[in-house]
């Protein structure tokens, strides 16, 4: 190889060499370019998360202090003038409209039984001999009401036990007493399972807790919340029917895809059926019986037997 040749092929090599250190060094500045938006990405991030947890926990607060309101104030005020009106104007009015609904007379409860619930709504029961399967019913409705210049009208929005049209007649909704609503259970210590379900897998979990009897509607609000992230209004038992009322934003606080309102669902319902004592619930959001939830048009039933499992 000659002398030029040998200087030309040096020159190609350093040319080379030249390149790949360019080629190089372009590469590890976009690299480094790139690692410092990555990082610049990952820093506003962790800022927004920390705004959010902050956020989810002020939302976390306020959503307690709700809670802790709606315990502290009861469902009817007694007092209450207005309450006082609607109370005699249902006492009144209610028998000649469910008349019109059963097509016999209906006789309604004391007042002391009836349940005031959010939205200008009242809670009443009664009782109704049924001719056709001669059996006496106790049944309940809900009549909303409202006060317009000072004149009071009331109006029917649902009853039972005709809320569904497969509704076989019989237990627990045959009684020849009269039923009472009451807050307390019978027992001094109700044991209560609260369950969770694995997304993947979907089997169940639960903890049991303790609750009151004498503080049952409470306690069970307080843990519901705790572990279940439901909101309870209130809760009442109806002889051995449990009434569980949901706050209204739980329609939409459900609303997590599929999955994640079958979740909120069944482990709603399991923990509801393990309360002892009772052979049926009713589930209600804001007063609402068969009440839609979460965004896929899933609806509670009006009623839930429990079987002698008490599932």
């Amino acid at each position: 190889m000659s002398k030029l040749q040998r200087t030309k092929l040096l020159y190609a090599l350093i040319l080379a060499l030249a390149a790949c250190v360019v080629t190089f060094a372009w590469r590890t500045h976009v690299i480094r370019q790139w690692l410092n938006e990555t990082e610049e990405y990952i820093s506003q991030l962790t800022e927004d998360f920390d705004r959010q947890q902050q956020r989810n926990n002020e939302l976390h607060n306020e959503i307690a202090m709700l809670l802790d309101e709606l315990w502290q104030e009861p469902s009817g005020d007694a007092s209450n003038p207005e309450h006082e009106r609607v109370i005699e104007y249902v006492l009144r009015l209610a028998p000649e409209r469910l008349r019109e609904v059963f097509d016999e007379d209906v006789t309604l409860n004391p007042p002391e039984e009836f349940v005031f619930l959010p939205r200008n709504r009242i809670l009443v029961s009664g009782q109704w001999y049924c001719s056709v399967y001669e059996i006496d019913v106790t049944l309940d409705a809900i009549f909303s009401y409202s006060l317009w210049d000072d004149r009071l009208s009331v109006s029917l929005r649902s009853y039972a036990p005709f809320g569904r049209d497969d509704w076989e007649w019989g237990e627990p909704w045959y009684s020849p007493n009269r039923h009472w609503w009451d807050r307390e259970h019978s027992l001094e210590i109700v044991p209560v399972r609260f369950y969770d379900m694995c997304p993947n897998t979907f089997e169940t979990t639960y903890i049991t807790e303790y609750l009151s009897g004498e503080a049952f509607a409470g306690e069970f609000a307080y843990f519901a919340y705790k572990h279940l992230n439901r909101i309870i209004a209130d809760a009442w038992f109806v002889d051995t029917i449990l009434y569980v009322n949901l706050h209204r934003n739980e329609s939409m606080r459900m609303s997590s895809g599929t999955t994640g309102e079958y979740i909120f669902y069944r482990t709603l319902l399991y923990s509801i059926a393990s309360v002892p004592g009772i052979d049926a619930f009713v589930v209600m959001i804001d007063g609402w019986r068969e009440a839609t939830f979460g965004g896929h048009g899933a609806a509670f039933r009006d009623i839930y037997l429990i079987n002698p499992s008490g599932s």
